[in-house]
């Protein structure tokens, strides 16, 4: 019998999810409507068009949507009695608030979504502390396990809702606003880490999504505002994103370049096609490059950059998920960029050539990219040395941070400098 989910984008219809078995991976068709009128496609691998798109094009999208953490998959398959490798089922049940403006639900609960009101009920500082606490079972280490963050690369993570000023948990249709994200548990202050990473970035001049490190009683998170969510008085409104995974048709394992996943050209060919500001974006995606570079971040992948989709607009995100390696022993392991420059991910080996290459694959003057890399390598460890001193006196850790992290970033950006100078 075949079973179909309704697809919608800002709570309008836009097409159905159909597959024959519970076995099977789902189809996606537009509905002839759509297709007549519609503006904003799912994904730049689903394309507003008439027919169907095949399983195989639907399937790195929709398990792009899901957890990568795959305790949490597992949570979700227990409890909802399917199994944690069935999108289809999981959306089935799960899919009222998802990344970006999509939403599924099953044709009988399709009243019920469009018209029941959202619901966020507050919760407490002591709760929201009760759940970071749960994930933290594991004793931290300075010791980054491999090349990238963790062998499996994913961090435990939670959504909620910041309603005139106060916190809420968001249940059926109601959207949430912000990302809490305790770190990850094996490695020493990764959060806070990440929060300066990311606040010394926007000081240089990278956009990237706002984050505060906060406590909530005894515990402390990076807090990130969601780019894909906008309140309009106590409404909480969605914007359509996909990640450049889901874009370029990759499951969540091959988000990295060196594991098939998407390398800059496919990113550049993806937002040639369809970017309605094209030079911004191509000097977004420099600064992806760049940033990850200059802060000896290990996790510029596919999947830590995204697409925002909205009628007449399609451009790259603000960045998220920076977080330099550099407070971590690395042993045994050349620091490297999970985006190669150029042809090259080894950071010592990245000189002008690579970044020549890399500004004709952007469609820049190298010239201009080669002043981008040398201007946030002279400001960026200043910056992060202030972001730091900004919170020295609440944020725990923050000055075995600092004495990790600002020698090593010195050394790291002025290696960076002197590799410039090389013709």
């Amino acid at each position: 019998m075949t079973e179909r989910l309704v697809v919608l984008l800002s709570g309008q219809v836009v097409g159905h999810l159909e597959r024959a078995a519970s076995d099977d991976d789902p189809s996606f068709s537009y509905t002839a409507e759509y297709v007549q009128d519609g503006e904003v496609a799912l994904s730049a691998r689903l394309p507003i068009q008439r027919g169907t798109h095949p399983a195989k094009r639907v399937k790195p999208y929709l398990f792009g949507l899901l957890p990568e953490n795959e305790n949490a998959r597992a949570a979700w398959s227990d409890q909802l009695g399917v199994s944690a490798e069935d999108a289809f089922g999981i959306l089935a049940a799960m899919g009222w608030d998802c990344p970006g403006a999509v939403q599924f639900c099953r044709e009988e609960d399709l009243e019920d979504l469009r018209t029941r009101d959202g619901e966020h009920h507050p919760i407490s500082d002591t709760d929201i502390a009760e759940r970071i606490r749960a994930l933290a079972d594991e004793e931290p280490s300075w010791t980054m396990p491999g090349e990238h963050w963790s062998l499996g690369g994913q961090q435990e993570k939670f959504a909620l809702a910041k309603i005139d000023g106060r916190w809420h948990t968001a249940h059926g249709s109601a959207a949430t606003t912000h990302i809490v994200k305790p770190g990850i548990r094996q490695l020493h202050h990764q959060a806070l880490v990440e929060h300066v990473t990311m606040e010394a970035a926007s000081a240089v001049g990278v956009v990237v999504a706002k984050s505060t490190f906060t406590r909530f009683g005894e515990q402390w998170a990076i807090v990130i505002d969601r780019f894909d969510r906008s309140l309009s008085g106590d409404r909480v409104l969605r914007t359509h994103q996909e990640d450049f995974a889901q874009a370029c048709g990759r499951m969540p394992a091959h988000k990295y370049e060196a594991g098939n996943g998407p390398r800059l050209a496919d990113m550049m060919r993806i937002m040639t096609r369809e970017s309605t500001g094209l030079f911004d974006d191509r000097l977004a995606l420099a600064d992806f490059l760049l940033i990850n570079l200059v802060a000896g971040a290990p996790d510029g992948h596919a999947k830590n950059i995204s697409i925002l989709r909205a009628p007449g607009l399609t451009r790259v995100a603000p960045l998220y998920d920076l977080a330099t390696g550099l407070a971590y022993d690395a042993r045994n392991v050349e620091r490297s960029v999970a985006l190669s420059i150029g042809g090259e991910r080894i950071a010592s080996r990245i000189r002008r050539h690579q970044l020549r290459k890399a500004a004709e694959t952007l469609g820049l003057d190298p010239e201009l990219l080669i002043g981008r890399v040398v201007g946030l390598a002279e400001a960026f460890p200043k910056a992060f040395e202030e972001s730091l001193e900004g919170i020295a006196d609440s944020a725990p850790g923050a000055q075995e941070v600092a004495e990790r992290a600002l020698p090593a970033l010195q050394i790291h950006t002025r290696h960076i400098l002197d590799r410039l100078g090389d013709h």
